[in-house]
């Protein structure tokens, strides 16, 4: 396979000493990254096995379909979704949940670990089952720094190494590895009684900050209230009806749009079918049967519209749509980096992309305007509009 200049690049960082985390935004190909390395130990390392470590079903499935391609199906095995087999191969592809079922049966000082979306496995739990005395590591994530916890520096690179290699979106856009993108930040102010109470909110973080002497995020009272005021703002009235209008303006081939919550995600999908779209859900509220129907009639153009949670934040690739919509403006740089990078992978007939955010509060707009800023500065078209009244 022909790597690109980046993977060429970063190869040589990683085989030095066989371990470190590649960090490389949604849609830059650091699944095809990681098959080169393995292959490349495999090749090396005869006797060696691979474990390869994901966050999701929906991720287990396309792992298995992509080596499946590369390496003979009978040297992988499949742990995870209902499957849980008794001895395992040369290969195994397993869910992050299902590791402690075989963990037992693998030799990790003869294994490489190979972890997708690395960031998932930063929890005393998940970090103690995959701690061992690996042969070599290797961790994939466009975001594998963590928010609100060290666990990055406690958990993720003791077991895996430091990040040896960085590749973003301005670097992807620049070496037309993804496609060209848009952004547009759309504000749906807060009803009147909404926004008294975000002041009330307000004040009592301010309070509970001073008496604390900070903000530390481990204060328990402190951290319920930044929480219940962005509850507050993501589920305002105003944003559903801004969005659908924000969807009608604004003509795609298809979109993703996530919504805060399951009720908001039902009823976001209830008006715009309504309005002349086919739209559907993708949800844990649905059995895989339906879930699987709507991501097939999806990705077939029968549906232009799929409306999530956070379903479809991490590692499933959805390379049909070119419209994104962030109903919930949320505070993790993270999620908004893996919600952004849904929509940017390249397609023969996608000119470009457009992301769409939609904001209610001060609080939002700070961070909001930051990112736009850093974005204006590579070339990247930003627009800023507001519900009209």
């Amino acid at each position: 396979m022909k790597l690109r200049d980046w993977q060429e690049k970063a190869f040589p960082l990683w085989w030095a000493e066989k371990r470190g985390i590649v960090k490389v935004v949604t849609g830059g190909g650091k699944t095809i990254f990681a098959i080169h390395c393995l292959t490349k130990y495999l090749e090396e390392e005869r006797s060696k096995s691979i474990l390869i470590v994901v966050p999701s079903i929906a991720l287990l499935d396309q792992w298995y379909e992509v080596m499946s391609q590369t390496f003979d199906s009978k040297d992988i095995t499949i742990n995870g979704g209902g499957e849980q087999p008794e001895d395992i191969t040369k290969i195994c592809i397993t869910t992050v949940d299902s590791v402690k079922n075989i963990i037992n049966k693998v030799d990790a000082e003869n294994t490489l670990l190979v972890v997708d979306e690395c960031h998932k496995i930063g929890t005393e739990k998940r970090g103690e089952m995959l701690t061992n005395n690996w042969h070599a590591t290797l961790g994939l994530s466009a975001t594998p720094e963590r928010d609100y916890d060290d666990n990055f520096y406690i958990i993720i690179k003791r077991i895996l190494g430091d990040i040896i290699f960085d590749y973003d979106y301005i670097d992807a856009r620049e070496d037309e590895v993804i496609v060209n993108f848009k952004l547009l930040y759309g504000y749906a102010a807060m009803l009147p009684e909404e926004e008294d109470k975000y002041t009330k909110f307000t004040k009592n973080i301010q309070r509970r900050a001073a008496t604390i002497g900070g903000s530390n995020m481990n204060d328990y009272p402190l951290k319920m209230l930044i929480f219940n005021r962005a509850r507050l703002v993501k589920n305002s009235k105003n944003r559903i009806p801004y969005g659908v209008e924000l969807l009608l303006k604004h003509k795609r081939e298809s979109w993703i749009v996530f919504t805060e919550n399951k009720k908001q995600a039902k009823e976001f999908n209830k008006i715009i079918n309504k309005k002349g779209f086919k739209s559907g859900i993708y949800n844990t509220d649905l059995n895989d049967e339906e879930r699987l129907h709507n991501l097939t009639a999806f990705k077939n153009r029968e549906l232009n519209v799929l409306v999530s949670c956070t379903a479809l934040d991490e590692g499933f690739d959805m390379p049909e749509a070119d419209g994104a919509m962030i109903l919930s403006a949320s505070s993790s740089k993270r999620q908004r980096i893996q919600r952004m990078g849904r929509v940017l992978r390249i397609t023969a007939n996608k000119e470009n992309a457009l992301i769409v955010t939609v904001y209610s509060s001060k609080t939002e707009f700070t961070k909001l305007r930051e990112e736009s800023n850093r974005y204006k500065l590579e070339g990247v078209p930003v627009k800023w509009q507001q519900m009209r009244s």
